[in-house]
């Protein structure tokens, strides 16, 4: 898995940063965007915020918001994704929350629940989908793969602004 060429191609040429922000991916992603040859020209950080104190400490993701909605929402993932592009003063912000395989007994989400947040510096917003995979590891490829497009998406959308 790794981010397609036209992206990798218009976030060079526009001197355009990615940032990333993981909890249930578990770094995933941003290994998936540093597989191809040149990613240093547009990456430029990756947290993994597994923790609800991590993304409280790292990407300033505030308490009472996590204990209202719960880390696994749409509230906290755009959050995180406005958080980490701010701290790292990157183009754009791309988080990722949910609940993996088993599943967290203390959530009423069900297991396979994923919002990817995606910030820039004209909006923040997110997307909700469920990977209903029973091994972790499909569990997490499904949610990269879901994320690569919808950074794709969101670098497209940025062009046309």
């Amino acid at each position: 898995m790794i981010l397609d060429k036209q992206t990798r191609k218009i976030l060079f040429e526009n001197n355009w940063t990615l940032a990333t922000a993981e909890s249930c991916s578990g770094g995933l992603l941003a290994h998936s965007i540093t597989n191809s040859s040149g990613s240093s020209n547009y990456f430029s950080f990756g947290y993994i915020t597994y923790s609800d104190e991590a993304k409280i400490s790292e990407l300033n993701v505030p308490r009472e918001v996590i204990k209202k909605f719960s880390s696994y929402s749409k509230e906290v993932v755009e959050l995180m994704a406005e958080g980490v592009r701010k701290k790292t003063n990157s183009t754009f912000g791309i988080a990722i929350t949910g609940i993996a395989p088993p599943g967290d007994p203390t959530s009423s989400l069900d297991t396979g629940t994923v919002f990817v947040g995606i910030s820039t510096s004209e909006e923040c917003y997110s997307f909700a989908f469920s990977s209903q995979h029973k091994t972790r590891l499909d569990f997490k490829n499904k949610t990269v793969k879901t994320a690569l497009n919808l950074i794709k998406d969101a670098v497209q959308k940025f062009t046309w602004n």
